[in-house]
């Protein structure tokens, strides 16, 4: 598995894992990255040509980013990789403050989640735009 800046075409590539596989239906998944990838904020996990992740973080404002990923349905044998590059990443991003939302019912989002030191913070009502409620996080230096 090698890990490398994020490239246009990732998230068009990916075979999302089921539990994500909704984003397809309700957010841009041809998103450009480029911007964020350049500013090293954006990263693809890659075995054999296949897209196993896409994790970064979007800035909001000085000292807070919000965090995201997707996972494939194929990144089970190379997730202790996968959490490990997270976590270089998230420990090494100059941000104070990082925040990650995740699906009420995502038991393995929230294992993970918290495995990242991340802690929760609220109960978002209605937070996606199909109406689905999501729960938020937070990981604070």
């Amino acid at each position: 598995m090698i890990v490398r800046p994020w490239q246009l075409h990732d998230t068009v590539r990916i075979a999302t894992q089921p539990a994500q596989q909704y984003l397809h239906r309700i957010v841009d998944v041809r998103a450009d990255f480029t911007e964020l990838a350049n500013q090293g904020l954006a990263w693809t996990a890659e075995n054999d040509g296949k897209i196993l992740a896409i994790a970064g973080v979007e800035p909001q404002w000085e000292n807070r980013a919000t965090a995201f990923a997707l996972l494939s349905d194929d990144s089970g044998p190379h997730f202790p990789a996968i959490h490990s590059a997270v976590v270089e990443f998230l420990d090494n991003a100059p941000y104070r403050r990082i925040e990650a939302t995740v699906d009420v019912g995502f038991k393995q989002g929230h294992r993970w989640i918290k495995m990242l030191g991340f802690e929760l913070e609220g109960y978002m009502k209605a937070y996606r735009p199909d109406g689905a409620d999501m729960l938020l996080y937070a990981r604070v230096r």
